[in-house]
């Protein structure tokens, strides 16, 4: 860990050397700075930064990337460094505080984000729109200047980050770019395409032109926060059912939490993609929800279950993936909770499917499963060491589980024991999204 936080170290002082070196040789003529253009996109960066919406899964969404775009096309990159610079005035005041190291290259990355592209219109012969508006003769010879500052930014942010996070958390650049990123390639894009919209607007009719603007960012934040009050509710759905299995069940106190956490440690050593780990953990928390179904005074059963006990019980996966089918947002979980209790050599209960039948996401859980009920203290035995539940696993590799997911639950266990690494942006590196 110290080797990891000294080289993020050393990468964070050299993007904000990157960063803030152009400062330095930038025009001693800087007048225009002054001008209320410039103070008012500059304004405007640091209240979309105020009013960021935060995903704990996903990061902080911002609408700071187009204004980044126009402060960079309209006043050239050391404007856009600014501009850059400006956005991190909030995490000043946020609480708890960045590392000094993080803060850092938060800095540095967001004035990176904001001037390459300023930087890459100029070196293309691109001319600040501050100077004079572009008029319909300009569009052929600046076409290329100003679709490639409109695109350059979003790929200074995401290569920065997806470096961080390398450094960080030892995560593989493509899986940062696959699960974090490209999926917000085209509406950052989008976003670059509306910022040069903006700066021709600013440049012809000043603050009126920016209002126009107002709104649509207005309203596009707005989205984001709905969407991140979606996700709240449906995690405050699958806490109530949680808590409702818990209340019929004493055994499951703490069960499916355990559960999910070794499930999505699996399913993230199989390189599986963060929307089907979201999937896993969802189903992991849910697999005992047909346990409703079931009388209480079997369930806390001190003996061995007789065979028409043990039938009724095994009845809970068809009976909670009933109870699935009856929530919208948890439908694509159901074929999870249905099937976990099915074994690679079609002897387990439920639909008696067999090997790849099996959805991998079932087969995982079943893992999962099965581990921590044999390290779990019950009422009829005593609970498993984990060298012997491991045995356990291994012995029933290619009959009761599959030998990929035992291999990567294995190789996960030593990882477990550690805090786990969230994304960057809830440990305090700022990442400007769509």
């Amino acid at each position: 860990m110290e080797n990891r936080d000294l080289r993020f170290a050393a990468f964070s002082a050299a993007v904000a050397i990157t960063a803030f070196g152009p400062l330095y040789w930038a025009p001693r003529e800087t007048s225009w700075f002054m001008g209320y253009r410039f103070w008012l996109l500059i304004a405007a960066v640091v209240i979309s930064e105020v009013l960021a919406v935060f995903v704990s899964a996903s990061g902080s969404m911002s609408l700071a990337y187009p204004l980044f775009v126009a402060t960079s096309v309209l006043f050239g990159p050391i404007g856009g460094a600014l501009a850059g610079m400006a956005s991190m005035v909030p995490n000043l005041f946020a609480r708890p505080r960045m590392t000094p190291s993080k803060f850092l290259f938060n800095t540095g990355q967001m004035m990176l984000t904001a001037s390459v592209p300023g930087w890459v219109y100029v070196l293309l012969q691109g001319r600040p729109l501050a100077i004079s508006p572009l008029v319909l003769s300009d569009i052929r010879g600046l076409a290329l200047p100003l679709l490639a500052a409109a695109v350059v930014g979003v790929l200074v942010n995401f290569l920065l980050a997806s470096l961080a996070i390398r450094l960080l958390y030892d995560v593989p650049l493509r899986k940062s770019w696959r699960d974090s990123f490209m999926w917000m390639i085209p509406s950052q894009l989008a976003l670059g395409l509306v910022g040069l919209a903006i700066a021709q607007i600013v440049a012809v009719l000043g603050a009126a032109g920016f209002a126009l603007f107002a709104t649509p960012l207005v309203v596009a934040r707005q989205v984001h926060q709905r969407y991140v009050d979606l996700k709240e509710a449906y995690s405050g759905t699958i806490r109530s059912l949680v808590a409702a299995i818990e209340a019929k069940d004493p055994y499951t106190k703490g069960h499916s939490v355990r559960v999910a956490r070794y499930a999505v440690a699996i399913a993230r050593g199989l390189d599986l993609r963060d929307e089907e780990v979201e999937r896993i953990e969802y189903a992991s928390l849910l697999h005992d929800l047909g346990k409703v179904g079931i009388s209480r005074a079997l369930l806390a059963k001190e003996s061995a279950l007789t065979d028409s006990e043990f039938n009724q019980i095994r009845q809970h996966p068809d009976i909670g993936a009933h109870i699935l089918e009856t929530v919208p947002f948890l439908a694509d979980v159901r074929p999870i909770v249905q099937y976990h209790h099915e074994r690679i050599d079609g002897a387990g209960y439920g639909q008696g499917i067999a090997g790849d039948a099996i959805p991998l996401a079932a087969r995982i859980l079943a893992v999962a499963d099965s581990y921590d009920a044999m390290t779990s203290e019950r009422p009829y035995r005593h609970a498993l060491t984990h060298e012997d539940a491991v045995s356990e696993l291994t012995a029933g590799v290619d009959r009761q589980f599959d030998a990929d997911v035992v291999q990567a639950f294995i190789a996960a266990m030593p990882a477990m024991s550690e805090p786990a690494a969230g994304t960057l942006t809830e440990e305090g590196v700022a990442l400007t999204h769509a």
